[in-house]
């Protein structure tokens, strides 16, 4: 049997870890066995975890924690007959999850991934393009923007001052459409370069 990738992306606080859930809820329903898989370092501890979301589900599942998001980790963990594999927090996962997840697929597995498509700065976030790239099946899911609540987000704004790529925890970001980003990023702009001059 041919197996399959759909990736499920978005900005933060869209409702990625959320369809993930649904959809591994939906595998348990059919009697499929699954693994699923998350960085240890993603964790929250909040309702909003892929663990929180499907901690009340029963069936052959098994949810395993990969150190470092190491993609080569991942694939040594996952059981030999598990029918669907469930990834979350993909952007997080080293690059090579990309060969992992197209062996996968040769080897007929249905595989479900979740992660953002974007970083801070708009730029591809980690392998997340690249799974897109390969995916049988892409959906993109949107947040209502948080400060003109009207349009849909498009980027995971940080709130904070720190310029690493990976900054974990939702209370460092907020989710912006396009318009309300620009005039954000104007702003700050145009707030340094007054600074600068002055």
């Amino acid at each position: 049997m041919a197996g399959n990738i759909k990736v499920i992306t978005g900005e933060m606080f869209s409702g990625k870890s959320k369809e993930l859930s649904r959809l591994i809820e939906r595998a348990l329903i059919a009697d499929l066995t699954i693994d699923v898989f998350y960085p240890v370092f993603s964790a929250r501890d909040s309702s909003r975890d892929i663990i929180q979301r499907i901690a009340g589900l029963r069936g052959s599942l098994v949810v395993t924690g990969v150190p470092e998001g190491n993609a080569q980790e991942l694939a040594h963990r996952i059981n030999p007959v598990a029918d669907v594999i469930a990834i979350d927090e993909a952007q997080f996962f080293t690059n090579d999850l990309v060969q992992v997840v197209k062996h996968l697929r040769h080897e007929g597995k249905r595989v479900l991934i979740a992660g953002l498509d974007l970083d801070y700065q708009e730029n591809p976030f980690g392998c997340m393009g690249a799974l897109m790239c390969i995916a049988d099946d892409v959906m993109k899911v949107h947040a209502v923007c948080t400060a003109c609540k009207k349009s849909d987000a498009f980027i995971s704004h940080r709130l904070t001052a720190e310029s690493d790529q990976v900054v974990v925890g939702e209370t460092n970001y907020t989710a912006l459409c396009v318009e309300c980003y620009d005039r954000i990023i104007r702003t700050k702009q145009e707030r340094t370069t007054d600074y600068q001059t002055a």
